[in-house]
C-alpha cells in the first residue's frame, strides 16, 4: 500500500500553531504505521506542481490531505489515480473562521470579507465533491455544516489528540500549581484580540475576588501590542511548551469566536489541567468532553463562585486524552485497512 500527504507548507513552517500539532500527529501516527507513506508539501493549489514531484510509476491507494483549500489538487488526483481513496482533513468551517478572524468592517473593506467567505465556502463544496471522506475536526460542525454542502463524500469525525511531544514529562502535582494561562497565537486579528482581552477581564475579577493564582498570557505579542492589565503577566514565547503546560492548574480559553476544535483543549487535558472556557465555545464543543469544561463568560459575573470552586477539583483530562487519541488511531486504521 501506498499513502500520500498532502500538507501546506506553511503549516509545517508554524509549530506553535494547532494545525501544526494535528498534522504532526498523523505524521507520527503514519510514519509508525507500517505502511509506504510519502509526505509532500504545497504552498497554493496547483495540480501541476504537484503532480510533477510524484513518481510516474507510483500507485498510490491513498491520498491524505490537510485543509479544504486545494479542490483542483483533489479534483486531479482523482483524475489520475481513480482506484486511489482521497481523504481531507477539515480543520474548521473556513468561510466562518474568516468572518471571525477579520469581522464586517477590517480595514480592507467589507467587499473583501464577502468575497473572501464565498471563495472558502467554494473551496468546500468542490473538496466535498471531489473527496471520499471528510475527517473533520469537530463533531458538531458536522451537522451544521459540512453535512449540508453538496458533494459525494461522506462526513467522519477525527478527533485531535494531544502530541506526544506537547505532554509534559515531568508535570508538578496538581495541588502545586498556581498558573492559569492563556495561549493566543502571534498573530494578531479579532479572534485573538477578543482572547486576551477577555483573559484580563477575567483575571482582574479573579484577583477582585481575591484569587492567588498567577494569570499569564503566553506568545510574542510585541507588535499588537496587546492590553494592559495588572493582574496578567505577559511572558512571551515559551521555548518548552511540554513543561509549561505542566505547570498550568488550568487554561482559559474565553472567547466565543473561532471554528474548528482549540487544539489547546486537548493539550490542557493531556498536561493534567482544567480548561475554562466561554459558555458559547462549549456548546460547540463534543459531546465527549463538554462536561469536564469550566464554564466562564467575562461578560457576567454568574460563572465566576462555580469556576473557583471548580479549579479546586482533580481535572479528568487524563481519561479524555486516553479516549480521544484511541478513537482517532482506530479511526485512521480503518481507513488505511478499507
Amino acid at each position: 500500500m501506498e499513502l500520500i500527504h498532502i500538507i501546506p507548507r506553511s503549516v509545517l513552517a508554524r509549530e506553535a500553531q494547532g494545525s501544526y500539532k494535528d498534522t504532526i500527529s498523523r505524521v507520527r501516527f503514519l510514519e509508525t504505521s507500517g505502511i509506504d507513506y510519502r509526505q509532500l508539501s504545497v504552498e497554493r493549489d496547483d495540480p501541476d506542481a504537484l503532480l510533477a514531484t510524484i513518481p510516474s510509476d507510483a500507485r498510490p491507494q491513498r491520498f491524505l490531505i490537510e485543509y479544504s483549500h486545494f479542490p483542483r489538487i483533489t479534483r486531479e488526483l482523482g483524475r489520475y489515480w481513480p482506484q486511489a481513496l482521497l481523504a481531507i482533513r477539515t480543520h474548521n468551517i473556513e468561510p466562518l473562521q474568516h468572518l471571525d478572524n477579520h469581522g464586517w468592517w477590517p480595514k480592507r473593506g467589507l467587499p473583501w470579507v464577502l468575497y473572501g467567505m464565498y471563495r472558502l465556502f467554494l473551496n468546500d463544496c468542490r473538496c466535498k465533491q471531489y473527496a471520499d471522506v471528510l475527517f473533520s475536526i469537530n463533531d458538531w460542525e458536522d451537522s451544521v455544516y459540512w453535512r449540508r454542502l453538496p458533494g459525494k463524500a461522506t462526513v467522519q469525525w477525527l478527533p485531535y489528540y494531544c502530541p506526544d511531544h506537547i505532554i509534559p514529562q515531568n508535570p508538578i502535582s496538581f495541588e502545586q500549581r498556581q498558573t492559569i494561562a492563556c495561549l493566543p497565537t502571534s498573530r494578531k486579528n479579532r479572534k485573538s484580540w477578543d482572547l486576551v482581552s477577555r483573559f484580563c477581564r477575567f483575571a482582574e475579577s479573579m484577583r477582585a475576588a481575591g484569587s492567588n493564582y498567577n494569570f499569564v498570557v503566553t506568545g510574542q505579542l510585541t507588535e499588537w501590542p496587546p492590553p494592559v492589565s495588572d493582574a496578567v503577566e505577559y511572558v512571551g514565547f515559551v521555548e518548552d511548551l511540554s513543561a509549561f503546560m505542566g505547570t498550568c492548574r488550568a487554561v482559559a480559553v474565553l472567547s466565543p469566536l473561532g471554528y474548528g476544535f482549540k487544539t489547546t483543549i486537548a493539550d490542557a487535558f493531556a498536561a493534567g489541567a482544567h480548561v475554562i472556557a466561554h459558555p458559547s465555545l462549549i456548546r460547540h464543543c463534543p459531546d465527549t468532553i463538554r462536561p469536564a469544561l469550566v464554564p466562564y463568560d467575562s461578560e457576567s459575573s454568574d460563572f465566576a463562585c462555580a469556576a473557583s470552586k471548580r479549579l479546586r477539583e482533580t481535572p479528568p483530562g487524563g481519561a479524555i486524552h486516553t479516549q480521544q487519541k484511541r478513537r482517532n488511531h482506530d479511526m485512521m486504521q480503518a481507513w488505511l485497512q478499507g
